[in-house]
């Protein structure tokens, strides 16, 4: 199961960072020791870049890029590669327009985002520690929502516990 991480909730985590010197997110048995990355956050609802759309593979950091469907509308079925060996594989998100967006990744989790009229999106991940078959990933998304997905695999993520 993906735990969700909106980019406008990360400035709190970003501000933290710099005066704690640290934001890490906690892990549970349930969830396998499931791994959150911080995404940039975005401008100020003031500033005119606070609409901008973010291509969801740039928060994908040194993760090999395993599919990025660019901007786009409806539904998706998309076959996902098998994961060689341990590590994180993680799921971008960037979706606008009002209704929602589910996107579900087999073994890999699934998360609803809740659109707007303001361009935003999360990146959630799941921690392994071995090898995975392949899996589907199905996207669905309302009428007048427009999303772009973006998948990716580090094996040098961060392991999780035995």
């Amino acid at each position: 199961m993906f735990h969700r991480v909106a980019r406008h909730a990360l400035a709190g985590c970003v501000a933290s960072v710099l005066v704690l010197s640290g934001c890490t997110a906690g892990s549970t048995a349930e969830s396998r020791a499931l791994e959150r990355r911080g995404t940039a956050a975005p401008a100020t609802a003031s500033s005119p870049s606070a609409a901008a759309w973010q291509d969801p593979s740039e928060d994908l950091d040194d993760a090999t890029v395993w599919l990025s469907t660019g901007r786009r509308s409806g539904g998706l079925e998309q076959a996902l590669p098998a994961k060689p060996a341990g590590g994180t594989v993680y799921v971008a998100t960037q979706c606008q327009g009002r209704g929602t967006l589910t996107v579900d990744a087999g073994r890999y989790g699934t998360s609803t985002e809740h659109c707007s009229e303001r361009p935003d999106g999360s990146l959630n991940g799941a921690a392994m520690r071995t090898r995975e078959a392949a899996t589907r990933l199905k996207v669905t998304a309302s009428p007048g929502v427009t999303w772009a997905i973006a998948v990716g695999w580090d094996r040098h993520a961060p392991q999780p516990p035995e």
